[in-house]
């Protein structure tokens, strides 16, 4: 079975898909990991919160943001084709 080689519309679509899920992931990442940490800094109440109330959704969002960015990654592999 041979693979068909992509249209340029299927190539845009791809990349469309890996742009949208790349952006979603700093999204993520800026909403989740810079907003607390600029609000510790400037509210000083957000200052006294404990460490562990502001530190696991800060990896959390890291996480599903650079995971995000690898999913997109990965979909890109399929302009190969």
């Amino acid at each position: 079975m041979t693979a068909q080689a992509l249209t340029d519309a299927q190539k845009e679509q791809i990349k469309l898909r890996a742009t949208f899920l790349n952006n979603i992931g700093i999204g993520v990442i800026l909403i989740g990991v810079f907003t607390p940490i600029a609000r510790a800094f400037y509210d000083a109440p957000a200052a006294g919160a404990p460490f562990g109330h502001v530190s696991i959704p800060v990896v959390i969002c890291f996480s599903l943001g650079v995971a995000l960015h690898m999913v997109a990654g990965w979909i890109l592999r399929g302009l190969n084709r």
